[in-house]
């Protein structure tokens, strides 16, 4: 007699442990569509900035964007444009798809800046969204590299 109340009780239970978990995702990803976000600073998992993600081109340093809109995103800043879709877990993991890009060539800080930038967003990322202001996205990999980005007003 208690084993399927038993079952149903654990049933009832996961259900409402998954409905309560994908309202955040979806909160999440409602507050990134339309929006853009500049790269304030990139640290590997040991605290050290990962330079690349900031490449000097003629005296001036580049920062990349990153840009959320209608379920794809995008990224400038380097020589190339990248974009492709994601997908935000109801545990506030964030994974790109398969980004594609432009294929023009550039010097050689650019190129090295967007193989940089591609390679880490190939890796799950822990998203925290801080309402600021400055209101900031917060990106952490399992390895402890750490991309914070800074809200811009839309264009």
């Amino acid at each position: 007699m208690w084993r399927p109340l038993a079952h149903a009780l654990a049933v009832l239970l996961a259900g409402t442990v998954t409905a309560c978990a994908a309202p955040v995702a979806h909160t999440l990803d409602s507050q990134l569509q339309a929006t853009r976000w500049q790269l304030q600073t990139a640290t590997d998992g040991q605290g050290q900035p990962i330079a690349a993600l900031f490449p000097t081109v003629a005296g001036a340093e580049r920062h990349f964007v990153l840009e959320f809109a209608e379920e794809r995103l995008g990224i400038r800043g380097g020589c190339n444009a990248m974009g492709g879709s994601y997908q935000i877990s109801p545990d506030s993991q964030l994974q790109a798809g398969p980004l594609m890009a432009t294929r023009k060539g550039c010097e050689a800080p650019l190129m090295q800046a967007d193989t940089a930038i591609s390679a880490l967003l190939a890796q799950p990322w822990q998203l925290r969204l801080d309402q600021g202001p400055p209101q900031l996205l917060r990106l952490r990999s399992a390895d402890g590299k750490t991309l914070v980005w800074t809200r811009m007003p839309k264009p």
